[in-house]
């Protein structure tokens, strides 16, 4: 998969759940990153997430989404 598609997964899978688990979700990582509201959606935005930020949430995308 090129590094381009991939990037844009984390705010795609984002905008796919509903805006209650959008709520859970962000309140959760930001809780567990330590992350600014502000810079989670700077972040989200622009894709730039560091590895360790973009594991947790992915791990939390897949909690919430089941």
């Amino acid at each position: 998969m090129s590094k381009e598609i991939e990037e844009m997964v984390l705010r795609n899978q984002y905008n796919q759940l509903p805006m209650q688990k959008k709520l859970q979700l962000r309140d959760e990582y930001l809780r567990r990153s330590g992350m600014s509201l502000i810079t989670f959606y700077q972040k989200l935005r622009t894709d730039n997430f560091k590895k360790l930020e973009r594991e947790l949430f992915e791990e939390l995308f897949n909690n919430f989404n089941n």
